[in-house]
């Protein structure tokens, strides 16, 4: 993961308390989810793997894993955050997941977050060294009394909590990072989608041509083609839930025209032939 990149997007942070009794069945869910286990305890089932939290654990739960609760006697307090690490352009769109991958439709599929610590992550439970520091910006965006840019701002250190305690091998693979996978990184986030590769290459600080080869050689497609490919992607998905001006516009289109002309040259048909 190029650590760069990191934008996240608050999708829900609230508190919560669920009764005596109450189970959670399988599901998967799009984004990442923290959750602080403030009061109770529950059996947690996670890729197949059962943990049995108590009070004071820290849950985190990765994008298309699928995970179920069990409740135990008593009622649970569980503080918690759904969230994007990188704000995708669908990203204020999608929904919190209560689904199992086999009840979700290809739509809903889609909307599954690349998980970037998927090579690095064998436990849903987190090790946080600095606590005091740590709740200290999860509960104020819990709180919800701030506004989206200061939330921002805490969920950027939570992150680089999380990364540094949990994942310092993360820390290690980003600065060997080539400028390649840092381009694709930036691209597959929702980035760049109406740049140049002048623009790239003002980002990137490398030459254009040097920068379009580097891609090429590891990707097999030239960067702007793979950043149209996923610009074509990203609309298609948002055009279900959006207009075409509004996803023209989200996307960097400098008309509703130019924007319409690429989609049908790209799909075959017009972009309000799209169904959801």
């Amino acid at each position: 993961m190029n650590l760069s990149l990191i934008n996240p997007y608050i999708r829900l942070a609230m508190e919560s308390r669920i009764p005596s009794g109450h189970n959670i069945a399988q599901r998967v869910i799009y984004d990442y989810e923290l959750i602080y286990l403030e009061e109770g305890n529950f059996t947690f089932v996670y890729n197949g793997e059962a943990y049995y939290c108590k009070t004071g654990d820290i849950i985190f739960i990765c994008p298309g894993i699928a995970h179920s609760f069990h409740l135990d006697y008593g009622e649970i307090s569980q503080p918690h955050i759904h969230f994007d690490i990188t704000h995708r352009p669908q990203s204020e769109f999608i929904p919190i997941s209560f689904k199992d991958l086999d009840k979700m439709s290809d739509t809903e599929r889609g909307w599954i977050h690349k998980d970037y610590y998927s090579t690095y992550k064998h436990t849903p439970l987190l090790d946080i060294q600095n606590k005091p520091e740590f709740f200290e910006a999860f509960y104020k965006i819990v709180s919800g009394h701030l506004d989206d840019l200061t939330k921002k701002s805490l969920m950027i250190k939570l992150i680089a909590i999380i990364i540094t305690d949990n994942f310092p091998k993360l820390l290690q693979s980003d600065t060997r990072l080539n400028v390649a996978n840092r381009i694709k990184d930036y691209i597959d986030a929702g980035n760049g989608m109406g740049m140049t590769l002048d623009n790239f290459s003002k980002i990137f600080f490398y030459d254009k041509f040097y920068m379009e080869r580097k891609f090429k050689e590891a990707f097999g497609i030239n960067l702007i083609e793979y950043r149209n490919k996923k610009r074509m992607e990203f609309a298609k998905d948002l055009l279900k839930i959006n207009s075409v001006s509004r996803v023209s516009k989200l996307l960097g289109y400098q008309s509703v025209y130019s924007f319409s002309r690429a989609y049908k040259s790209y799909f075959g048909y017009a972009p309000s032939k799209t169904k959801a």
